[in-house]
């Protein structure tokens, strides 16, 4: 007879798991004790405490102290809006006003938004050299943001141009000069460069622990990623990554019908 080679405490992380999502353990009831799990599913404690630590790593549930670990409520997603005109540096944003909280009546309490930046120029990392399609030797211009809204992080997004492409020109440093922040169309076509097209990927997956520090999150939590590509002819002019705690928004696209 085989014998499954499944890690134990998946059994008892993907039932708990289960039962968060599925609403019959509510926000703020108290998850199972190691001990209570230990008996309940027949495990030992190393799979009990694994289980509980993934639980609360994912953000589903939290410990307090002396008293064991409950149910974590989620806070309400937002939104962040797609290629917003008013912001054309910014893959997503946010509106500047919140609806008052319990109010159906619209946007009302401003927001106090902030962008920090940060550019350098790296080697090229493998995953960027792929998706900007350079070579093994080649440098980037890096440029880290970190939006933030009433001082809590909401969207981190990591863009790379090739160094050679805008070496030399006024927009070499994307927050730097006349065009700082207006974006990579805009940019690139001051230099001459027309972009074509622009394709995004989204997907879901765990926050690495730098990540997760800039976010403010827990690593290993899950977080929206991404990867969107603007390109000029079929030739990839720039990659950013943007990655965005997924418990506490929502990517929201408009389309408009045409004529």
């Amino acid at each position: 007879m085989g014998t499954s080679t499944e890690p134990v405490y998946l059994r008892v992380l993907e039932d708990l798991r289960s039962r968060i999502r599925s609403g019959s353990l509510e926000p703020g009831a108290r998850v199972p004790s190691r001990n209570a799990i230990i008996t309940n599913y027949g495990v030992g404690e190393t799979a009990a405490k694994h289980a509980l630590a993934v639980l609360m790593a994912e953000g589903l549930i939290e410990a307090r102290p002396g008293s064991g670990c409950y149910v974590r409520k989620a806070p309400s997603a937002g939104f962040l809006e797609h290629d917003r005109p008013q912001f054309p540096g910014s893959p997503f944003g946010l509106a500047e006003a919140a609806p008052v909280p319990g109010s159906e009546q619209g946007p009302a309490v401003a927001r106090r938004l902030a962008w920090e930046h940060q550019t350098e120029q790296v080697p090229a990392p493998p995953a960027v050299r792929k998706r900007l399609h350079l070579a093994a030797d080649s440098v980037v211009t890096m440029t880290r943001y970190l939006l933030s809204a009433d001082g809590e992080p909401v969207q981190l997004a990591t863009s790379c141009e090739p160094a050679a492409l805008t070496a030399g020109t006024p927009v070499a440093v994307p927050e730097e000069g006349q065009l700082a922040g207006r974006g990579v169309i805009e940019r690139m076509r001051s230099i001459g460069v027309e972009v074509s097209d622009i394709s995004e990927e989204v997907s879901l997956r765990a926050c690495a622990r730098t990540d997760a520090e800039a976010l403010g999150i827990s690593s290993g939590a899950s977080v929206l990623v991404i990867d969107r590509v603007h390109r000029a002819g079929g030739r990839p002019v720039e990659y950013t990554e943007i990655v965005v705690p997924a418990d506490r928004y929502r990517l929201r696209y408009r389309f408009e019908v045409p004529g």
